[in-house]
């Protein structure tokens, strides 16, 4: 008769504690959680993430030319700020153009040898078991102790290997990849948020339909790609939606007509939804300006957010054409070593002493980082 492995008369703690000895590898109880927030590069946006994105998995859909790409890029170069930091762009479609590079201030390397810390590697396969079996390679066998940004642009160019050989009309692309991702996420969901690795997957929306019937918002539901399990595990969905000529802004604002000679557009407001979040923001629409022309990851105009928080928490007043610092604005300048005229004339004349002063801008961003958090 086989031996039976008894436990005896264990209280409840020790008979945890020897269960988790004895199945350490199906847990990760031993494991610390890493936690981190990474910007969104907006200061609007990451008031609403409570600082920024967090480890674990999160979805950006949208329709096309939304911002989604440039956005995963912009956390993409922020995570990478961090030590021992690593991303992996996933280049299953053919939108990694120079331009955007670019533009988006993140080192990219082309060839693995050349991939180092603080650097994001291209991996060019839209083939669907290829691309998670890196990822889960990576997360599973990680001696270095990297932690790791994944953008996946994007899961509509997937395609599952059994299905590239097959004609057009016998290809089952989307149910074969939406089991594929179900697999992949529940192996992989604890590990990615408890070793502190982000992953970012970005997708096409399919469908639009109301997500709340009682909700007086004007709220879409959308679906994209990948299936059930990548909605039921993502932390954040956030919805890019599409660009109209109202979100351009104007070189002369008061000018309301665009004209590409005398008063050209010089950038617009991204507009973006919370489709789902743990910080119950879902439904919350959230919109922040891009500037055109700016490389290096500078493209998102956070001079205009600061100028905008200013005024929105009454830290500067306006009488006509005239635009006052108050004395809780001139104290917290002061505190970080700054002055400003006590009086400007006119909004952008502020906006100028802003944008021209980038240590004055950072401190500011900070600044309303720590009061949004509630640590003023």
């Amino acid at each position: 008769m086989a031996n039976k492995k008894t436990i005896g008369t264990l209280d409840s703690k020790n008979l945890v504690g020897n269960f988790l000895k004895n199945n350490k590898e199906d847990h990760f109880n031993y494991e610390e959680q890493v936690n981190y927030r990474v910007s969104s590069g907006s200061l609007e946006f990451d008031h609403h993430l409570d600082g920024g994105f967090g480890p674990g998995l999160h979805r950006f859909v949208g329709m096309n030319e939304g911002g989604k790409t440039s956005a995963s890029l912009e956390v993409m170069k922020n995570f990478l700020k961090m030590p021992k930091s690593k991303g992996v762009y996933f280049k299953a479609e053919g939108r990694l153009s120079d331009e955007m590079i670019k533009r988006c201030g993140v080192k990219f390397v082309f060839n693995h040898e050349e991939w180092e810390e603080g650097t994001c590697f291209v991996f060019e396969s839209n083939i669907y078991e290829t691309v998670v079996d890196l990822m889960r390679q990576l997360v599973s066998s990680n001696d270095e102790k990297n932690k790791y940004c994944f953008v996946l642009d994007s899961v509509d160019g997937l395609i599952k290997k059994a299905d590239n050989a097959k004609t057009f009309e016998d290809a089952v692309q989307v149910a074969g990849g939406a089991n594929i991702a179900a697999t992949f996420m529940k192996k992989m969901s604890i590990a990615l948020g408890k070793r502190g690795h982000m992953a970012i997957f970005v997708s096409q929306v399919r469908a639009d339909i109301k997500l709340d019937p009682y909700s007086k918002a004007p709220v879409r539901q959308t679906t994209a790609t990948g299936g059930n399990a990548l909605l039921h595990f993502a932390n954040w969905i956030i919805e890019f939606e599409p660009r109209f000529g109202g979100d351009q802004i104007l070189l002369n604002p008061s000018v309301k007509k665009m004209d590409p000679k005398t008063n050209p557009a010089i950038g617009h407001y991204a507009k973006v939804v919370v489709k789902k979040s743990p910080n119950e923001k879902t439904n919350t629409r959230i919109s922040y300006p891009i500037r055109y022309g700016r490389t290096g990851g500078n493209s998102i105009w956070v001079e205009k957010e600061v100028v905008g928080t200013l005024e929105a928490w009454e830290f500067i007043k306006k009488a006509g054409a005239w635009i006052s610092i108050t004395e809780d604005f001139r104290e917290v300048l002061s505190e970080g070593g700054f002055s400003l005229p006590e009086k400007v004339q006119g909004e952008n004349k502020l906006f100028s002493l802003i944008e021209d002063d980038s240590a004055l801008c950072q401190y500011l961003v900070a600044y309303f980082k720590k009061m949004f958090s509630g640590q003023e």
